[in-house]
């Protein structure tokens, strides 16, 4: 019977691996560090003898191009008939939640109709009723022949139904998905989400850092390309490195620590700039100190270049005598 061995040896990128108890001591020292938070602690498995990570990665949105939200998901959308005319009975809501209609443009128009419907109806309502006939309050009168007029049950029944599909469309624009806050509406559906907003995605260690991506914008219900962003490991020095395509974001996490205020992983821009440790100590600095710093490189950058040319022409000079020495002794021997 063949047994199935765990690696003693595991692969976090292609350039690097860890032993197993290099990997279970990076383990533990995050899932202690998460300790208060247990839904970000990591959990790994032996898939036909390979370890595989498991747990939440909580990525920055540090993008600067706008994107778009989709116009709906993947719900079943029900007839444009039963949503201009709903049933008290058969749809009790009023109103279908986001993501039931083919067009949003008609959820704008109907929460129009309903902002409309509220008004009248606390227009209608400036009216006190009594709670034992449901008539209007009055001045005592004498009494007279001519009989007062009350609502009719229809009428009730109708402004109840008012009031249901207000209610429906409130709770609609409160469970419909956003990004920080950021609700779709058709006029405002592109926009740019607020820098260092942190969000979640579920993955584990086997998908590298397109599919992540993928797998991010689909949760969000994003129409941009995926091969339009990329993944960046930004250090609280400032320092910024870019995840290749192949690269597993679960695993850099781990090796990276547990530590959001040290390292954070952001979505950017595919074509953001790297920005390397030498640049990035220099970045927290006053800008009189930078620029000088910036004087000196520009000395030490001239010196440089004049002890180079220097030296190349101490080199050009002495092969020129070197030839022309050459060919002296060259000219005497063939007289």
């Amino acid at each position: 019977m063949n047994t199935i061995h765990p690696q003693p040896v595991i692969q976090v990128r292609k350039d690097k691996s860890i032993s197993r108890g290099e990997f279970l001591s990076l383990l533990r020292t995050y899932n202690c560090f998460c300790e208060d938070k247990k839904n970000l602690q990591l959990t790994y498995y032996d898939n036909n003898g390979k370890m595989v990570l498991e747990g939440l990665l909580d990525i920055s949105w540090g993008v600067h191009q706008p994107i778009r939200l989709q116009m709906n998901d993947e719900k079943s959308t029900p007839s444009s008939r039963a949503i201009q005319s709903p049933d008290p009975v058969t749809n009790k809501r009023g109103m279908t939640r986001w993501g039931e209609l083919d067009n949003l443009c008609n959820i704008a128009e109907q929460e129009e109709e309903a902002e409309q419907e509220v008004e009248e109806q606390e227009t209608t309502q400036q009216l006190v009723f009594e709670s034992s006939t449901l008539k209007p309050k009055r001045n005592r009168e004498p009494e007279s022949s001519n009989l007062i007029r009350t609502r009719s049950d229809a009428s009730l029944v109708k402004m109840r139904v008012k009031d249901q599909a207000v209610s429906a469309a409130q709770k609609a624009r409160r469970h419909r998905f956003s990004i920080n806050g950021h609700f779709y509406n058709y006029k405002t559906s592109i926009f740019t989400p607020t820098k260092g907003f942190v969000t979640t995605v579920r993955i584990n260690s086997t998908l590298t850092t397109q599919e992540v991506i993928a797998l991010l914008l689909q949760k969000f219900k994003i129409e941009n390309d995926p091969n339009d962003f990329a993944l960046y490991v930004v250090h609280a020095s400032e320092e910024k490195k870019k995840l290749k395509r192949t690269a597993f974001p679960l695993w850099e996490r781990l090796l990276h620590g547990p530590s959001r205020k040290i390292v954070k992983i952001f979505l950017m821009d595919k074509d953001a700039e790297e920005i390397s440790i030498d640049v990035a100590q220099y970045i927290k600095f006053e800008l009189p100190v930078l620029e000088a710093i910036l004087q000196k490189l520009n000395e030490e950058e001239e010196k440089h270049i004049r002890n180079t040319h220097l030296r190349y022409k101490v080199e050009k000079t002495s092969l020129i005598r070197q030839l022309q020495r050459r060919m002296i002794v060259r000219a005497e021997t063939s007289v």
